[in-house]
């Protein structure tokens, strides 16, 4: 996955405003939240979706990585807001230098929650 994107998108499900997709219930979005700490999360925009059931894995919404696909922002601003900033996760490799990369220049002002509790409380 690419880490080019410096804000997120519009409908980004880690967003705090109104404009972010939510999703039904707490468990799905703690799901959701999960795959994003673990295997890192494709931003929709440039996701490859999968809509044939043998491809889908079931997990990924039908959204899986493609050769030019993004990092979801949101989930790197609230990943880094919740965990202060100093740990790397499994989604982006717990790589130092990537996460010291982003956090140079992504937009920290941009309406994402403060941490997964606030995320998950709005998915209810």
């Amino acid at each position: 996955m690419r880490f080019d994107l410096k804000t997120p998108c519009k409908n980004c499900p880690f967003r705090s405003d109104e404009s972010a997709i939510r999703f039904s219930c707490r468990e799905r979005a703690a799901e959701i939240e999960e795959s994003a700490y673990r295997n890192g999360f494709p931003c929709h925009l440039s996701a490859v979706l999968i809509e044939d059931d043998e491809t889908w894995d079931g997990e990924s919404g039908g959204f899986v990585p493609g050769e030019n696909t993004q990092h979801c922002v949101g989930y790197i601003i609230l990943q880094v807001r919740d965990g202060g900033g100093c740990n790397p996760w499994p989604g982006i490799n717990n790589d130092d230098d990537l996460l010291e990369h982003l956090e140079q220049r992504v937009d920290f002002d941009a309406p994402v929650f403060d941490s997964i509790d606030e995320y998950l409380a709005a998915n209810t």
